[in-house]
């Protein structure tokens, strides 16, 4: 097995990434899609790494989906449903604002996702900038889930990036994160989610007002075992078997 990854940037901005976790035979074919995919960019780098071990999760979280009037009311929802997920409205406040100012303490969006502490609100990630990334993760069969997805109504502008999302997401709560907020910092794309064990995976919008490049992602986290916790969502290779 071999993992391949994508990262995308234009004037030194990241646009567009992407990975896959597939047999050998299947690299130059993958390779060709995954440079396809960034719609413009100055630079591309294309990662491919030997797979010596990976975990399998056996099926991915349940997707739901809510629209809301308008931003205000979405976030409401994502006060009361994270409460269900044990997370106070206090800290959900304070992921809510920092996504919606930007994540990265010099202004703007990160590479990766805050690690937030559960209980105080206190960010735990190394690096404030960079971020923690969850990588090494995809489906066992990714075309079946996409049809799949299909048909329960997913338009198809939206499949690629769905299909990612929830694999991130699942991986996440599989390696212990509690819960997590996210939304993208595409202008046009206005539907973000949360996601917990209890919730499963809630896509919801809008999660942002339109043309706003600002996003990002947020995990609620214990502090304890948190170096555990990074090196699961960065290093473990894991595929999904199939959807919920």
């Amino acid at each position: 097995m071999r993992s391949v990854r994508m990262r995308a940037e234009l004037d030194g901005r990241h646009v567009s990434g992407a990975e896959r976790i597939i047999p050998h035979y299947e690299l130059e074919k993958v390779v060709v899609e995954l440079l396809k995919r960034p719609k413009r960019y100055d630079k591309i780098v294309i990662t491919v790494e030997r797979v010596e071990s990976l975990e399998v999760i056996p099926k991915s979280l349940p997707i739901k989906s809510y629209d809301f009037a308008n931003v205000s009311q979405a976030h409401e929802f994502v006060i009361k449903k994270l409460k269900d997920a044990g997370i106070s409205e206090e800290i959900t406040k304070k992921a809510l604002k920092l996504l919606s100012e930007g994540p990265n303490p010099k202004g703007g969006n990160m590479r990766g996702a805050v690690l937030m502490d559960v209980k105080t609100g206190e960010r735990l990630e190394p690096d404030q900038e960079r971020g923690i990334r969850t990588t090494r993760i995809d489906w066992r069969n990714r075309n079946a889930v996409k049809e799949a997805l299909k048909e329960r109504g997913i338009k198809k502008v939206y499949l690629e990036r769905l299909v990612d999302a929830l694999a991130i997401a699942t991986k996440n709560i599989h390696c212990g994160i509690i819960a997590e907020i996210c939304w993208s910092d595409d202008p046009e794309y206005i539907t973000g989610y949360i996601a917990s064990k209890e919730l499963g995976y809630v896509r919801i919008k809008p999660m942002k007002e339109e043309n706003v490049p600002i996003g990002g992602r947020v995990y609620f986290v214990n502090r304890t075992d948190l170096q555990k916790l990074i090196e699961c969502l960065e290093r473990k290779v894991m595929l999904i078997e199939q959807l919920f």
